[in-house]
């Protein structure tokens, strides 16, 4: 959850009493919880990043009731400004946007900036790891900047005063204590600097006295860096729609050296297109709707809408980072329009059921797991890229929100020894299972994974209890093929095999994958294919 707070007198001098009164309103359109006593305090759902501030909860509260929708196509360039990118700091954190925004001084909305610059940075940056927001007095930086590596004795002066070379400042600042492990341990880092060589920042950890920013600034320069584009380009739209909110104009620098198509990445995404299906909407809005109220509904939301053959087209500006697809946009008219408007339909169900068989025998397969030892757990089918190495799962999702949840699984044993990371600091043995899905060229399975974690967990005691399983479910012979298996040593891996079918794989994990975990102990696994097991003679 995420929490927004500010004095309640405060609000009204800012927005007015009207605006304020909204604020309670429109939380059961949106579904944020209200609090007030000496502060007004708002909770959020993390669905919804672009209402984590007040003056963009206020601008979407103006759309809604009073219809203020800004139609912004584009973002124009900016030609006082231009930037550059060094390849050099592309390999350290490849992924760069920036933009300009100018208007009268920030004034009041000034801790508001700082605040929802930190929720952003907390949020999708994960703590700067994924995404650092520089934010300068764009009179200060000068019209030509680099984003390029500089040497850790160069020297700069921090925004709050403190001096020295970059490497003090990564030991000795604050920030450099809490950020500078984000950082290769090599001699050069990645900065923003003027053309003079003048460090304005140095990401993802401070930025620079020079270009300091405060109650007064006018023109501001943000300059987003990180590792992964898709959490770049949210903080791109969201930021910038921070500015928007307080009516700044909002521009694009001349930025080169950066692919083609990481620039064309950024900019299709505001106001992307969408066209939900009638059939959807009518399905589940509960009857049908005119084109014309639907409009009507998605600008109250937000979304530029026009009318489509045969389907609506729907722009979705940047700052939504949260939608997705089509039913994101259903969901909105839904809410638009009202749950408690939405007529009621009684549902026929014409038969009656009974179990499925696999499934019983999944229960079953359950009991006997536990009768060992071993503790249930669930973990997501959706896992990280980080475990694709020689995937054939064959489904990979084209507009991720995360790196981490970015492939449907084709192994279910990486997640359970993660999962055994995350509790290492519980008493060994550690001996868990799962009864999940994955999949293998394109095909869903069902599929039994247990992972033994403990001082003396090797081949043999996965074996053990492959082959005490096995025994309450099949006839004929366990043969271990010896075989590479991904992430375990070679030799102690292999394919399990009853008869001439292979159902599993079996193995004991390499030292180089616990590095990785930062796991102290031996861990063996095994994972067999529960269809092919019912498919033995048993």
């Amino acid at each position: 959850m995420v929490v927004i707070r500010d004095p309640f007198p405060r609000l009204v001098e800012k927005f007015g009493k009207e605006i304020v009164d909204l604020i309670y309103r429109y939380s059961e359109i949106i579904g944020y919880s209200v609090d007030q006593d000496d502060d007004l305090k708002i909770e959020f759902n993390p669905d919804r990043p672009d209402l984590f501030s007040f003056p963009t909860l206020v601008k979407q509260i103006k759309i809604y009731y009073y219809g203020e929708v800004e139609i912004r196509r584009s973002q124009s360039e900016d030609e006082n400004i231009k930037v550059s990118v060094s390849q050099g700091s592309r390999s350290i954190r490849p992924y760069f946007s920036a933009f300009t925004a100018d208007g009268s001084s920030i004034g009041s909305y000034f801790d508001d900036l700082i605040d929802y610059q930190e929720t952003l940075h907390s949020t999708i940056g994960k703590n700067r790891l994924k995404v650092a927001i520089g934010i300068h007095d764009a009179e200060k930086t000068g019209t030509m900047i680099h984003y390029r590596t500089v040497s850790r004795s160069v020297r700069m002066e921090t925004y709050d005063g403190f001096s020295g070379t970059v490497d003090e400042v990564l030991r000795n600042h604050e920030k450099g204590k809490m950020y500078g492990s984000l950082l290769p341990d090599v001699g050069r880092v990645v900065a923003i600097t003027d053309e003079d060589g003048e460090i304005l920042s140095l990401p993802p950890v401070v930025n620079s006295y020079r270009s300091r920013i405060d109650q007064n600034t006018k023109k501001f320069f943000v300059d987003i860096t990180g590792t992964d584009l898709n959490s770049v380009k949210h903080a791109h739209y969201l930021l910038s729609n921070f500015f928007s909110s307080l009516r700044y104009r909002v521009r694009m620098p001349n930025i080169t050296g950066i692919p083609a198509s990481e620039k064309s990445s950024i900019a299709a995404f505001d106001y992307r297109s969408i066209r939900p299906r009638r059939k959807n909407i009518d399905r589940y809005l509960g009857g049908f709707l005119e084109d014309e109220e639907i409009i009507v509904h998605l600008r109250k939301m937000g979304y530029v809408a026009e009318p489509g053959s045969p389907e609506i087209v729907v722009y979705v500006p940047g700052y939504r980072v949260d939608v997705m697809g089509e039913m994101d946009v259903i969901e909105d008219i839904m809410k638009a329009k009202g749950i408690e408007n939405i007529q009621e339909k009684e549902i026929y169900i014409g038969k009656f059921g009974k179990p499925i068989y696999k499934n019983e025998i999944k229960n079953v397969i359950r009991d006997v797991m536990i009768g060992l030892g071993f503790q249930e757990v669930m973990t997501f089918v959706l896992t990280s890229s980080v475990y694709a190495e020689g995937y054939t799962g064959g489904v990979k999702l084209l507009n991720p929100k995360s790196d981490d949840y970015s492939v449907m699984r084709d192994k279910i044993y990486p997640n359970l020894i993660d999962l055994i990371a995350r509790n290492k600091k519980h008493p060994l043995p550690q001996k868990i299972f799962e009864i999940g899905e994955k999949m293998a060229d394109g095909k869903q399975i069902s599929a039994l994974s247990c992972v033994i974690a403990d001082t003396r967990s090797e081949f043999s005691t996965a074996k053990s209890y492959l082959q005490a399983f096995l025994s309450r479910f099949v006839k004929g012979d366990l043969i271990i093929e010896e075989s590479d298996v991904y992430g375990a040593i070679e030799g102690r891996s292999g394919y399990i095999k009853i008869g001439n079918k292979r159902i599993g794989k079996i193995g004991e994990i390499h030292p180089e994958i616990l590095e990785r975990f930062s796991l102290t102990v031996p861990v063996s696994f095994f994972e067999v294919d529960l269809d092919r097991i019912l498919s033995i003679e048993r």
